[in-house]
C-alpha cells in the first residue's frame, strides 16, 4: 500500500490551486465540497472564471500572481495541474515547507492523490488504485453507489445525534455496539432509510431509554420479496437482508440461484409448499419465525415475488407484531410485474386498457365461486395468479358473464428464469395453453394488452413463417 487513505478536515482551510483547465475546475468542485477555501493561481483563465461563477459552494479566490512566489507555509495543501515545468517548481515548493501536494497524473510529484469517491453525507467512501487506474477506480466507486442506499448518510447524521445519550444510558462497549446493529438492521434503519425521519427519530429515542426492555434483546424479522426468480431482479434491499441474515425460511418458488445471494453461513430452511401437495401450516411457520427472533437472530423470511401480493405477508406481519416482534416488510418485483415485463407485455395502455386486476384463482370457497362480471369490461386487464390449474374454470366464468371469448390470452410460465416459457391466443382457448405450458409457477393475463406484446407478435411471425414454408 503505498498511499495511506486518510480524510483530511479542509473546513475552512486554505488550498492553493495551480493551472488553467478542465482538470483542475475539476478539483475546484471536490476541494469547496470539503468545505475548503481555495486560492486559484489560474492567471485569468476564463475555465476558472466560469468555475468559480457555477460554483455555489465553499469560497475560491481567483488570484493573477506567480504561485512561486506564495506563501506555502499558509496552505494546508496544495493542488497543481498545469501539465508543464511549473508543477515540478510547485510540487518543490510544497515539499519544502512539508505540505501535502497533489500534481495532477503525476505520481512520481504527488505526496497525496485523489480517490474516487462516494459522497452520501456523513458517509463517504473513497476508492483508490495508487493512481494505475483511474478508470478501474471510478467502475468500482460506481459498483458501490448502486449497493449503498441513497440516504445512508442522513442515518448516520441520525445515529451521530443520539451517539451520546446512547452512550450514557447503555453501559458496556458489546452491549452498545449490539444497540447500534439493531438500529441499522431494524424497523429504525429501515423508517430512516425510507425518508421517514420523523418515525425514526422518535422510535430512536424511545430504544434509548427503553434500556431494559426485552423487545431489545430479539432479533428482526426481514419479511423480503425474491421477486418473480431471476436474481438480478432482487432488490438492493432484499440483497442486503438476505446478506445480513443469520436464518433463512424460503419458499418453495425462490431458485437456487437467488438463495446463493445469501450469506454463505446463514442457515436455509425450506418452508414451501405447492398447491395439492403436503407442506408446512401457515401457523407453523409462524411460530418458527417467531422463535428464532427470540433467540436474537437476523430472520429472513423469504419469499416468491412481494410478500403481500399472495403472499401471506400480511399474515405473518400481524402475527409477528402481536408477538411483540420487530419485523421490516422489503418489497420485491412481484410476478405480474416481472414477467410481463420480460415478454413485452404491457399490463395498461392509454385508452386501450386503463383497469389492472390482480386476483388468485385459489379460494378458500373454490374458483366457482367468483363473480366474474366484475371483469369483462373490455378495457380490464386481468392478472390471474396460481391459476394453471383452474384455467378451464376461469376460462368458463368469464365467457359466461359475458366477456368475449376472442379476448388476446397468455399463460407465462415460470416467468424470468431460464426455463421460461410463454404462450398466446384467445381466451377460449386459455386452458389449452394452460396445458401445454407444463408444471411451475404461472400467470394467466387476459385483455386485449396482451396483443401488444413482443410474445404475441413473435407468435404471429412464426405462423407467418410456417404458411409460408407450407405453401
Amino acid at each position: 500500500m503505498r498511499f495511506l487513505p486518510v480524510f483530511l478536515d479542509l473546513q475552512g482551510a486554505s488550498v492553493a490551486l495551480v493551472g488553467t483547465g478542465p482538470a483542475a475546475a475539476t478539483k475546484l468542485r471536490l476541494l469547496q465540497s470539503a468545505g475548503a477555501r481555495v486560492r486559484w493561481y489560474a492567471n485569468g483563465s476564463g475555465i476558472a472564471e466560469r468555475a468559480i461563477a457555477e460554483s455555489a459552494a465553499g469560497h475560491a479566490e481567483l488570484i493573477a500572481a506567480d504561485p512561486r512566489a506564495a506563501d506555502f507555509s499558509a496552505f494546508t495543501a496544495v493542488v497543481s495541474a498545469t501539465g508543464d515545468d511549473l508543477d515540478d517548481e510547485i510540487a518543490a515548493r510544497a515539499w519544502s515547507h512539508n505540505v501535502p501536494v497533489n500534481v495532477v497524473d503525476r505520481l512520481d510529484l504527488s505526496t497525496f492523490i485523489f480517490p474516487a469517491i462516494v459522497d452520501r453525507g456523513d458517509v463517504v467512501v473513497a476508492v483508490g488504485t495508487g493512481g494505475a487506474s483511474p478508470v478501474l477506480a471510478r467502475r468500482l466507486r460506481e459498483r458501490i453507489e448502486a449497493l449503498l442506499p441513497a440516504r445512508i448518510g442522513d442515518l448516520a447524521a441520525l445515529m451521530g445525534r443520539f451517539r451520546s445519550r446512547a452512550a450514557q444510558v447503555r453501559d458496556g462497549a458489546a452491549s452498545l455496539r449490539q444497540f447500534w446493529e439493531r438500529v441499522m438492521d431494524g424497523p429504525i434503519g429501515a423508517a430512516a432509510l425510507g425518508g421517514r425521519w420523523r418515525e425514526a427519530e422518535t422510535a430512536l429515542a424511545r430504544a434509548i431509554e427503553r434500556s431494559d426492555d426485552a423487545r431489545a434483546q430479539s432479533g428482526v424479522v426481514f419479511l423480503v420479496g425474491a421477486g418473480p426468480g431471476d436474481a438480478d431482479l432482487l432488490t438492493l434491499r432484499a440483497l442486503q437482508a438476505l446478506q445480513d441474515a443469520d436464518i433463512i425460511f424460503y419458499d418453495e418458488l425462490v431458485t437456487a440461484e437467488i438463495l446463493d445471494r445469501a450469506r454463505r453461513d446463514a442457515e436455509r430452511v425450506p418452508v414451501g409448499k405447492r398447491s395439492g401437495r403436503p407442506g408446512i401450516g401457515q401457523d407453523a411457520i409462524n411460530e418458527r419465525l417467531a422463535d428464532a427472533a427470540r433467540k436474537g437472530l437476523k430472520v429472513v423470511r423469504l419469499k416468491g415475488g412481494d410478500p403481500f401480493i399472495f403472499g401471506r405477508g400480511g399474515e405473518e406481519l400481524d402475527y409477528l407484531r402481536q408477538a411483540g416482534i420487530e419485523v421490516v416488510v422489503v418489497p420485491g418485483v412481484t410476478a405480474a410485474i416481472g414477467c410481463a415485463a420480460e415478454a413485452g407485455l404491457p399490463l395498461l395502455f392509454r385508452n386501450e386498457a386503463t383497469q389492472l386486476t390482480f386476483m388468485s384463482a385459489q379460494h378458500a370457497d373454490g374458483v366457482g365461486k367468483t363473480d366474474w362480471s366484475k371483469y369483462v369490461d373490455s378495457k380490464t386487464t386481468l392478472v390471474i395468479y396460481m391459476g394453471l390449474s383452474k384455467a378451464a374454470a376461469v376460462r368458463d366464468g368469464l365467457i359466461a358473464a359475458g366477456r368475449d371469448a376472442g379476448t388476446p390470452a397468455a399463460v407465462l410460465v415460470r416467468g424470468t428464469r431460464k426455463d421460461a416459457k410463454y404462450l398466446t391466443g384467445r381466451l377460449d382457448e386459455i386452458a389449452v395453453l394452460a396445458a401445454f405450458a407444463g408444471e411451475g409457477p404461472g400467470l394467466l393475463v387476459i385483455g386485449d394488452v396482451v396483443a401488444r406484446s413482443d410474445i404475441w407478435r413473435n407468435a404471429a411471425a412464426r405462423g407467418r413463417e410456417s404458411a409460408e414454408m407450407a405453401a
